[in-house]
């Protein structure tokens, strides 16, 4: 795998068939080129995970147009929109995590600004075949490692048990530097369902 240039964190990065940029901004076609990508993979976890794991369209809107957040977005090479990542420093524009949590137990890294939150993660259907995933996630991991921080990120137990994107995950982020990865939380869902009367 082509690796990003050493401790290059603003890109852009040349991989042939595709590159990668790296912006808080976001561009005027970004949320109408990705919320159908957006939707396609992430709307079956509606009825497949017991917690919201699906953005609202106005939420989708916000985190890319958010200056806080870094989107680094994949073009093809026709110069279209081919993949998008964010990223940000600020954990308080994630709205379903505890900023408290990650200060309270990373004090160090919180203090240098060395703490990172992924959020969405997204390629075009026809690019998924190429190294596009891999060569994104390098490109996020090269800023987290450049200050020997630490990236937080959520999946849902249908991503984990079902597909495997936990070691998926864990194979880009070490393939920049060595990363010691460890669930830190975990929210069980309960049912009980009523069979009979208690009399």
């Amino acid at each position: 795998m082509t690796e990003p240039a050493d401790r290059n964190v603003e890109g852009p990065w040349d991989f042939g068939e595709f590159r990668v940029l790296c912006t808080r901004q976001s561009p005027p076609e970004l949320k109408e080129s990705f919320w159908p990508v957006y939707e396609e993979s992430f709307g079956p976890l509606r009825a497949l995970a017991a917690a919201r794991q699906v953005l609202t369209e106005d939420e989708f809107a916000a985190e890319l147009e958010d200056p806080r957040i870094w989107k680094y977005l994949a073009l093809d090479a026709e110069g279209r929109l081919a993949g998008l990542v964010t990223l940000t420093d600020d954990v308080s524009t994630m709205p379903w995590i505890s900023p408290e949590y990650y200060q309270h137990h990373y004090p160090d890294e919180w203090g240098r600004g060395a703490l990172f939150y992924g959020g969405i993660f997204l390629v075009r259907p026809d690019m998924r075949h190429r190294a596009v995933t891999a060569h994104m996630g390098a490109c996020v991991v090269q800023r987290v490692a450049a200050v020997d921080g630490i990236v937080a990120y959520d999946m849902c137990g249908f991503n984990v048990d079902g597909l495997g994107l936990n070691r998926a995950a864990e194979r880009i982020l070490n393939c920049i530097a060595e990363f010691e990865v460890q669930a830190v939380d975990v929210q069980t869902y309960y049912v009980a369902k009523a069979i009979g009367t208690s009399n």
